[in-house]
């Protein structure tokens, strides 16, 4: 019987609506999270992998009796109190994590290690179980709701919805909205869908209200960009009665980011008559952002990635350079530097402004420049949720490098600066080394980080005795380089640190008891569903960061990526919908093959292509595994009959296929396809003794 569209949307709209808010909300939340809790800025995978395991608990209690939809409000709640209240607490601390010197992060505290492991688990186990609870609720309304329809077409529909929370939130991210904006949206679509349950009531109306207006009046200043939490403030010269506006300070995830110095003749000469005493500060910060400029003749074209507020361009024009290339991924931050910078250089014709990433600006650009700028680029932030890796990671590999040298004049060279511990210092020195050979690196250190200068025809000026020639040190001499496959420029060695494998030891053994005595139901996956939904997050988490290396790390792409897995998806979906039935060893036999030509295709021979060939080969290798993938899943939830176990089992899989990821600290991103591969021949396993294969 064919439905009218009044018919349909009342069909289908409870299960489109839950399942949009619950992704939209899913998104909301580790971005909240990161932004309020500096310590998962640098660990938002593990409140994705909490979002993951409260789903799988909520799709496990479908048809169990229990209702704990109308718990959300409160566990909603719950969960606002925690994270204004200790985001509150920890705002003007240090970051306390056991990191043992494995990893670098900035402005951590002092504390013993042991000390730093407990306050550390405790604040991830308090938000990992809050996240977790958070999301049973919207794991068993989007299960209900699948169960009223046969299982692929409503999986068809949980995928679309999906992609409308993706994107709904990608727009509102684009348009540097506030967290109250966001969680209005979501709250307005679980009271809608409360409506329609007959469970709103003025107590879960008031809820929602208070917590929203909590939300709202909490830092109403701050400036929330695509990437980053930001926050901006004055930066003050005083003596007694007497101050001077020095420039700005902008921080980020509450942790110093950057300033915009006025560094002109005109402020030092105001330094020299009202503030002599701090006259050698400002001095060494100018000499210091000079410095690199004064090695190249005036009217040299320079390009910066990493502009930020705009220092190193105001450097650039005091040093008379003829032409600059600003590149910045965070828009916002772009806009501060227009309105605040003390200099205004952003405002002179010589500036061409772009918003990109800077890998990506380096793979589509085909320019030639004297020098090429890598500013102070360090990252406050993963990727993404579904990744280790930084933001700025693949700024910081050989093949970065390499690429960035092929934009070099004849004469031209390469500054590098980095507030660098001496290992990451050392790294940095020796991927030169490596891409411009032995003695064409130089280096200087200064207040506000390390400068290497490298270049096959440095000249040999004046300017070039402030620098040393960079030397190794054997102290170090097993040190890990980065590369595009093992990007992990913050990571000591090839190992995952402490306090990573620790903490999640702590979650994994609680997770188990809990569920064991409140979600029993939870820990009895069909582990055909449970492997498939491992091997999946491996091969997305993959398809994301090897997407993000050929067009760059901007919230866009990202978008796109997750987008584009979906997509694949839906196309498999849509094909097991349209046809009687498929014979799954052959999918199995296409994906291991899609999956070992994945592992050995030169995917970084693509950068020097143009947008569309990168486009098409690129997302065609990346994505094939993820249609293959997506085909099994569907064929196998058709012919299981029903979908809340199958879900439940397939979240919690991914749950695990989040840790797996780990994995490529160790081994490089690629060997994720291998375990991947190791997860789909014990999934394929468990569906012959399910007879799956053969229905």
């Amino acid at each position: 019987m064919k439905l009218n569209i009044r018919e349909r949307i009342h069909h289908w709209g409870p299960l489109f609506l839950i399942s949009s808010i619950s992704l939209f909300m899913e998104l909301a939340a580790i971005r909240w999270i990161s932004g309020e809790i500096r310590l998962f800025a640098y660990f938002k995978n593990l409140v994705l992998l909490a979002a993951f395991l409260g789903l799988a608990i909520g799709f496990a209690l479908v048809g169990k009796g229990k209702d704990y939809k109308s718990m959300f409000p409160w566990l909603w709640m719950i969960f606002v109190i925690l994270v204004l209240v200790i985001g509150k607490t920890t705002e003007n601390h240090a970051l306390v994590y056991p990191g043992g010197g494995d990893e670098s992060l900035w402005g951590i505290s002092n504390l013993s290690f042991w000390i730093s492991l407990l306050i550390f688990s405790t604040i991830v186990i308090v938000f990992f179980f809050s996240t977790l609870l958070l999301f049973i609720p919207l794991g068993q309304a989007t299960g209900e709701e699948m169960a009223k329809h046969l299982p692929v077409p409503s999986y068809i529909v949980n995928i679309l919805a999906s992609l409308a929370g993706v994107w709904l939130f990608s727009l509102i991210s684009y348009l540097n909205t506030p967290p109250i904006l966001w969680f209005s949206l979501a709250l307005i679509g679980f009271c809608i869908y409360f409506v329609y349950n007959h469970q709103l009531t003025w107590l879960v109306s008031a809820t929602f209200l208070i917590t929203l207006l909590g939300i709202g009046l909490i830092n109403p200043k701050t400036i929330w960009s695509p990437y980053n939490r930001l926050d901006l403030s004055t930066e003050v010269f005083t003596k007694g009665n007497e101050k001077l506006q020095w420039g700005y300070v902008l921080t980020v995830q509450y942790a110093f980011y950057q300033r915009a110095y006025d560094l002109s003749e005109r402020f030092i000469d105001k330094i020299k008559t009202t503030f002599p005493e701090s006259l050698g500060q400002v001095e060494g910060l100018s000499a210091g952002y000079n410095l690199p400029y004064t090695l190249a003749p005036a009217g040299s074209k320079v390009l910066i990635v990493g502009s930020g507020m705009g220092n190193d361009v105001a450097a650039a024009l005091r040093s008379e350079m003829g032409k600059v290339v600003a590149v910045e991924i965070d828009p916002a931050i772009l806009d501060l530097g227009q309105k605040y910078h003390p200099e205004k250089p952003y405002d002179d014709p010589r500036v061409t402004m772009v918003v990109d990433d800077a890998r990506s600006y380096l793979n589509r650009n085909q320019d030639e420049y004297d020098l090429v700028i890598f500013g102070l680029l360090d990252s406050h932030s993963l990727l993404s949720s579904m990744s280790s890796v930084r933001l700025d990671s693949y700024v910081y590999t050989i093949e970065s490098f390499q690429q960035a040298k092929t934009h070099l004049s004849k004469d031209g060279f390469i500054v590098v600066t980095f507030a660098a511990n001496p290992w990451i210092e050392e790294r940095l020195g020796r991927m030169l080394e490596a891409v411009f050979g032995t003695g064409n690196v130089y280096y200087r250190r200064w207040s506000d980080g390390t400068t290497f200068i490298s270049g096959a025809n440095i000249p040999n000026s004046g300017a070039l005795q402030q620098f040393s020639l960079w030397g190794s040190n054997p102290e170090y001499k097993n040190l890990p380089l980065a590369t595009d496959d093992w990007p992990y420029i913050y990571l000591r060695s090839l190992r995952i640190p402490a306090g990573y494998w620790q903490t999640l030891l702590i979650i994994g053994v609680l997770c188990i008891a809990m569920m064991a005595r409140s979600f029993p139901e939870a820990l009895k996956p069909d582990w055909h569903f449970w492997l498939l939904g491992a091997a999946f997050l491996l091969i997305e988490f993959k398809s994301i960061t090897e997407l993000a290396l050929l067009f760059g790390t901007t919230w866009f792409v990202n978008s796109l990526a997750i987008s584009g897995v979906l997509a694949m998806a839906l196309f498999a979906n849509l094909y097991v919908l349209k046809t009687k039935g498929l014979n799954l060893r052959w999918i199995y036999f296409f994906l291991f093959a899609s999956l070992v030509f994945g592992y050995f295709f030169p995917l970084a021979r693509l950068a020097g292509y143009n947008s569309l060939v990168k486009g098409v080969i690129g997302t065609t290798v990346l994505c094939l595994p993820l249609f293959f993938a997506g085909m099994i899943f569907s064929e196998s939830l058709r012919r299981y009959g029903e979908t809340s176990r199958p879900i439940a089992s397939n979240f919690s899989g991914s749950a695990v296929g989040g840790i797996l990821e780990y994995g490529s600290i160790w081994w490089g991103i690629k060997s994720l396809y291998l375990v991947a591969i190791v997860l789909y021949i014990g999934a394929m396993i468990a569906a012959i003794r399910q007879r799956l294969l053969s229905k």
